[in-house]
């Protein structure tokens, strides 16, 4: 019987071990979940753990889409893992229709990554993740 708080996400997961790119000079490496690109929205959305340190975010790891980039390059034979702390507890979103003047549209949208322009001109990024 579990005694405590109510968990206020949906389900936590580890994410895909990248430690076999570490190389002692590379600080940028793809981050998935089951073989999947994962896009974290933001640093804190994540436990990671270096050589059994736990990180700082911000100050040792910075997030940009499905990469996570690392202050310093973590060390040959060094060990990883990434919890991702908080998922929304909604169910997954596998597929989106998108209504147009002569008929709808079916996007599958799981782990992809799309841009919108906006109307100034610039594109930003839509990421979808498997939950």
């Amino acid at each position: 019987m579990y005694i405590g708080r109510q968990q206020l996400g949906g389900p936590i997961a580890k994410l895909d071990d990248i430690s076999s790119e570490f190389d002692c000079t590379k600080t940028t490496f793809n981050v998935s979940l089951g073989a999947t690109p994962y896009f974290a929205n933001n640093p804190f959305a994540l436990m990671v753990s270096i050589g059994g340190v736990v990180q700082e975010p911000v100050a040792a790891y910075t997030i940009v889409d499905n990469t996570i980039i690392f202050a310093a390059p973590p060390a040959v034979g060094t060990n990883f893992f990434a919890i991702v702390l908080a998922t929304n507890a909604m169910a997954p979103l596998k597929s989106l229709s998108i209504g147009t003047r002569n008929s709808t549209e079916k996007l599958d949208i799981q782990g992809a990554t799309f841009s919108v322009l906006s109307r100034t001109g610039n594109k930003i990024p839509v990421a979808f993740n498997v939950a």
